[in-house]
Order: C-alpha cells, then sequence, then structure tokens
C-alpha cells in the first residue's frame, strides 16, 4: 500500500520506505574543517539510497544518491525528529563516546577503525530504523537528510524547530514531581531502567563467553603449530601430522570469523535494545512535561480562586492563617486601600482567566499524546518481541555453526590419524 504526500509529490509506501529503496553506510573517511594544519579534524560516513524500481526513481527525483555526514548531523536528525515527533519513539543513535566492549579490544582512539566500524553499524541501524518507522519515514527533512547532504539543513532549518521547541528541550533536561503520574508511565520508567541492566548484563556474560572462545580458537593455531613442527620429525607420521595440524588452522580462522558474525549480528542488535532504554526515557519526559502543565495550571488556578476570596473577604480567613506568610498576606490584606484592593482582584480575574483558558488544551495535548503514544508503545513492544526472538534465534544458529566446525574438525583429525 502506498499514499501520496501532496507537499513533495512523492508516492511512499505506508509504513515502510525500505520496501522500495536501500539505505546503506559504505564507508567512512577522515576531514578537516578548514585548509590549514589547525583545521578540526573529524569523521565523515557516506550514506548510500538507492531507489529499487524506475517509476519509484521518477517519484523520488533520482535513482540513487551518495551523501557524507558526520556524527553530529545524525544527532542533530535525531534531536529534530525527538522533538517534532513528540508521541513517537526514535529509535536510537550509537554511543557517542567510545566504551569498553569485550568482545574486542577497544581503544581510546575516536579515530580507530574497528570504533568506526561499530558506529558505522550502529548509524546504519538508525536510518533504517526511521526508514520502517509508520510515521518518521514520511518526514521531509529525513528524506532530505537521504538525498541532499549539506543541504539538509536548510530543509530542518525551515521547519523552526529550535525555536519552537525550545522549551521542551529545557524541559526534557529538567526533574518533575508530579501529584498524580500516570502508572503507565511510572511502570515504564522502571521497565526502562529494567531494561537497560538486563540487556547489558547479558552482553556482558556473552562477551566473556566469546572472549574464551577467542583464547580456545587462538589456542589452536598454536596446537596446529606443534604438529606441524613435529610432522619434520616423524617421517612415519608426517602426513597425518600435517592433516591435524591443517584441520586445526582451519579451525582457528573459522572460528574467528564467526565469533566476528556475533558481534555484528548478535551483539550490536542487543545492544540497540540497551540504547532504547534512552529513547523511552525521553518518551516518559515529554509525558512528564505535558502532565506537569497541567497540573500547574490546576495548581494556580486554584491559588487564584483562593486569592480572589481573600481579597472579598480578608476577615473571614483571618482565623485560618497558619503560616507566617500567610499571616504576613493577610496582614497587607488590610493595609491596601479600597482601590488597590480593586485593583488587585482585577489582576487575579485576569490571571485566573488566562489560568482556566490554557488548561482545556494543555489537557487537550496530554490526552493527544497519551493516545498517540499509546499506539507507538504497542507497536514497538511488537516489534520489540520479534526482533528479539530473531536475535536470539541468531546466537543459536552461530552456536550450532561453532560446534559444526568443532565437530568437522575433529571428524577430519580423526580421519587424518586412520592415514597411512
Amino acid at each position: 500500500a502506498v499514499v501520496s504526500t501532496q507537499s513533495t509529490g512523492m508516492t511512499i509506501p505506508k509504513t515502510n520506505l525500505l520496501a522500495v529503496l536501500s539505505i546503506s553506510i559504505e564507508d567512512f573517511e577522515k576531514a578537516k574543517k578548514g585548509s590549514d594544519y589547525m583545521g578540526d579534524v573529524f569523521v565523515i560516513f557516506k550514506l548510500v539510497t538507492t531507489v529499487h524500481e524506475v517509476e519509484n526513481a521518477i517519484a523520488f527525483g533520482v535513482r540513487s544518491s551518495e551523501v557524507w555526514h558526520r556524527y553530529s548531523e545524525f544527532d542533530l536528525l535525531y534531536q529534530y525528529l525527538l522533538h517534532t515527533y513528540p508521541s513517537s519513539i526514535i529509535p536510537p543513535l550509537p554511543e557517542k563516546k567510545i566504551s569498553t566492549n569485550i568482545w574486542t579490544k577497544m581503544t581510546t582512539d575516536k579515530f580507530d577503525g574497528e570504533y568506526l566500524e561499530h558506529r558505522k553499524i550502529g548509524l546504519e541501524r538508525f536510518m533504517q530504523r526511521i526508514a520502517v518507522h509508520p510515521v518518521l519515514h514520511k518526514d521531509n527533512v529525513f528524506k532530505a537528510f537521504l538525498m541532499k547532504g549539506e543541504d539538509w539543513r536548510t530543509v530542518a532549518d525551515s521547519t523552526e524547530f529550535r525555536t519552537k521547541n525550545e522549551g521542551v528541550l529545557k524541559g526534557i533536561q529538567a526533574s518533575y514531581q508530579l501529584k498524580n503520574c500516570d502508572s503507565r508511565y511510572s511502570e515504564l520508567k522502571t521497565y526502562a531502567d529494567e531494561l537497560e541492566t538486563r540487556v547489558n548484563a547479558i552482553l556482558r556474560v556473552t562477551g566473556m563467553v566469546a572472549q574464551k572462545e577467542r583464547a580456545c580458537y587462538n589456542s589452536y593455531k598454536d596446537f596446529a603449530k606443534t604438529f606441524s613442527e613435529w610432522s619434520v620429525l616423524e617421517k612415519g607420521l608426517k602426513i597425518p601430522l600435517q592433516k591435524i595440524g591443517h584441520n586445526l588452522d582451519n579451525l582457528e580462522g573459522a572460528g574467528n570469523v564467526l565469533l566476528l558474525e556475533e558481534q555484528m549480528k548478535f551483539y550490536e542488535n542487543l545492544k540497540e535494545y540497551s540504547n532504547y532504554a534512552l529513547s523511552l526515557r525521553d518518551l516518559i519526559r515529554k509525558y512528564e512535561i505535558l502532565q506537569y502543565k497541567v497540573e500547574s495550571l490546576e495548581a494556580t488556578i486554584e491559588a487564584k480562586k483562593g486569592g480572589i476570596f481573600m481579597m472579598g473577604k480578608p476577615e473571614a480567613v483571618e482565623d485560618v492563617a497558619t503560616s507566617e506568610d500567610n499571616k504576613k498576606n493577610i496582614t497587607n490584606l488590610f493595609k491596601m486601600t479600597p482601590a488597590q484592593r480593586d485593583a488587585r482582584r482585577s489582576k487575579l480575574h485576569q490571571e485566573l482567566s488566562e489560568a482556566e483558558e490554557a488548561l482545556d488544551p494543555a489537557k487537550q495535548n496530554l490526552e493527544q499524546f497519551l493516545e498517540e503514544a499509546d499506539k507507538e508503545l504497542k507497536l514497538w513492544k511488537e516489534d520489540k518481541i520479534a526482533s528479539l526472538k530473531a536475535t536470539f534465534r541468531i546466537y543459536a544458529k552461530l552456536q550450532l555453526k561453532h560446534a559444526q566446525q568443532g565437530l568437522q574438525c575433529w571428524q577430519a583429525v580423526s580421519a587424518a590419524s586412520a592415514t597411512k
């Protein structure tokens, strides 16, 4: 099924942009800002988009494109989506900082090839996740990011998302104490923390297993060398010993290839769901901002009504003043002239009216957010279950490959031992 986007004239699938094109990050290289030797050096990634069919290429205006983006641009795209689609779960970016990874020897060098390979995989996954998202894949800024290189910033700036969402940007960094927090979001906050903890625990344990397997495979290389050297001494066993050494050497090479595949297909897939904890927390924080807005307006309305009552009959509330501040306020009321009291009452009525006028839209925004976020969470949970099941199947198949290679090797060793 497809839908036409009137603003661009582009025909795109309703839920999956990858049905008509492929997105990959095929390379990375160093770049320098400025021409002098003191220029800032950074890494750029080659983003390749290829449209599958000619008729689709006509709709997109291009059959294929190659654009280069640095990590900060991917981060800007993430920020744009985060604040333009508040009820969506934005796919996570790979970590900005180098983190310890016991699957492979990592480095503190941000230009290290192995580290950049990890980042390339994560960025490609980020782009593909957006492309299959039922809402995000339709976004014009995202499509410009795919096709227009540096010009995509012009499209992003035209949305004025920075100024329109300045309050949200600041609000996401704040902390809120809610009186009536939706239990679903309290539970989601706990779940996000537990998800991150559990996934990281799995990664840590499977990483330790992989580390030991790598040490074992590397030992087979030494084992193979020993048999090969022994074959020089034993003329009667020369061929069997050489074959044994050869098979053990093959096992070492094939095993390490499997471990690399395991890292790319299992570790990276599972790590994404540890990073999704941040995306869930962003969603929770946006709910808290909207809920806090409603509660603040309700508290303001209650306070203004109380103030109006006190202005009308200060003597009626004198006996219930319990704090020094309340007593001071009531004392000040008695000191006001009738004109001052009328002006104060008028201001309170105006502030009350403004708060009451703002309350209904705030509640509607909250209700709309909750409705859209519920659908988003349902889809995300369904996709998570399917993705994790697929990831666990991949891991099981890779372990079977390890076992099969080991079995084939030792069967070959047994056959070689029978060689005359």
